[in-house]
């Protein structure tokens, strides 16, 4: 979407003023309380939104928004609220001009950081270190038709006892197809084919990563840090995991 307007700005406002000149926007910074009222008002304090009404707030910034003609107030209103509640686009009604006209509004206040919607905050990716007394712990594998004792035993290295059961079959993707997964699990029992005899590991078993042993064990699908597992049910997670 591409927004064109005319900018003015004072110490006390920004104003846009778009193509149509039917339509209007402005940053309030100090908010004149005793002018006339038109238009919905959005109230920002630490750009955070407070509150959408059809009264400016005494909270910090004041974002006021004057619509074209042919959108209802009551139902931008309506629909802004419906949008900050479920954090995506969502309008009152299905008129197209108010669903375009929202959207450029939520585009064009989030270039400002002033957020309807707020932004999903992404995660950092979780963090595992190997430390010398995990090394000492044995856990253990009972899921997803796989059984196996398994230790830690250095940063890149993790041994399977002999005598795991291996998971015989793996799912399909809904197209029939073989997933990465299945692959990359079945592609590790064939590097180790000469320590497997019907499902069961005849000797031990080395591996690099805990990731390697779900695929190994169960042809992976899970999150393994949580499906290893001491005789106190303490996943390897809350022994490595860095807080």
């Amino acid at each position: 979407m591409k927004i064109q307007a005319e900018m003015t700005v004072t110490p006390d406002f920004v104003e846009l003023v778009f193509n149509n000149e039917q339509s209007r926007l402005y940053i309030h910074h100090n908010f004149k309380y005793g002018q006339p009222l038109s238009g919905v008002y959005l109230n920002f304090k630490n750009r955070n939104l407070q509150s959408a009404s059809l009264q400016p707030a005494d909270v910090g910034t004041v974002i006021q928004l004057i619509s074209p003609k042919d959108i209802d107030e009551t139902a931008l209103l309506e629909s802004i609220k419906k949008t900050v509640s479920n954090k995506k686009l969502s309008v009152v009604t299905d008129n197209q001009n108010l669903i375009d006209y929202i959207e450029g509004i939520v585009l064009l206040l989030d270039q400002f950081m002033y957020a309807i919607i707020p932004k999903t905050k992404v995660s950092a990716k979780t963090q595992h270190r190997w430390k010398k007394s995990i090394a000492d712990v044995t856990f253990m594998v009972d899921a997803f038709g796989s059984k196996a004792t398994v230790f830690w035993q250095k940063r890149q290295e993790l041994r399977i006892a002999k005598g795991a059961i291996l998971r015989k079959n793996y799912s399909l993707n809904k197209d029939g197809s073989v997933g990465l997964d299945a692959r990359m699990g079945t592609q590790l029992r064939q590097e180790q084919a000469n320590k497997i005899e019907k499902s069961i590991t005849t000797e031990d078993i080395i591996l690099k990563s805990v990731n390697e042993v779900g695929l190994f064990l169960y042809f992976g699908g899970t999150n393994s840090w949580l499906v290893l597992k001491d005789s106190d049910n303490k996943s390897i997670d809350e022994y490595a995991i860095v807080k």
